[in-house]
């Protein structure tokens, strides 16, 4: 029932998007967040059923270095669909300091011809309410800018 109400309403979403010039970008969240899309298999299998042109992927690295085995499999299964990418390291923090596998990323990408933005996503504690939504409770960087600056400087030398 929760499933095909959403399919159901985003179509129709979908239709007010398309009025609009807009496209829709589903994101998978992971299980502690969500529990009606999780992979990039349950966000394929939920645009096929919204079964709306507008209907297309986001994909966030936090969520996928949790839900997914293989991240260069969850692009490949987003394909020609995925609209958007948001990356950040697997505890949230700045690109090129934790854990997640770049090379997989680059892979996936580089093998659906990916050419939207790969954007940061980043956290910090100090805005409260969107702290305690996403679980910031330190602070990941030594500022916002420097985030923005080492993570930029990476995903630029990772694309090369």
């Amino acid at each position: 029932m929760e499933w095909d109400r959403a399919a159901t309403n985003l179509h129709k979403v979908g239709g007010m998007a398309q009025e609009r010039g807009l496209q829709l970008a589903i994101e998978p969240l992971n299980r502690f967040e969500s529990d009606l899309i999780n992979t990039a298999e349950d966000v394929v299998r939920l645009i096929k059923d919204i079964n709306h042109p507008t209907a297309k992927i986001l994909l966030d690295g936090f969520h996928m270095n949790i839900e997914e085995p293989d991240i260069e499999r969850a692009i490949l299964l987003a394909g020609k669909d995925l609209l958007h990418v948001q990356v950040s390291e697997n505890y949230r923090g700045t690109p090129g300091t934790g854990q997640t596998r770049w090379d997989a990323y680059k892979r996936g990408l580089e093998a659906i011809n990916y050419q939207g933005a790969v954007s940061i996503e980043s956290f910090t504690p100090e805005i409260k309410e969107l702290a305690g939504a996403v679980c910031i409770w330190r602070t990941l960087a030594p500022s916002q800018d420097s985030f923005a600056e080492e993570g930029g400087k990476f995903l630029r030398n990772w694309s090369k």
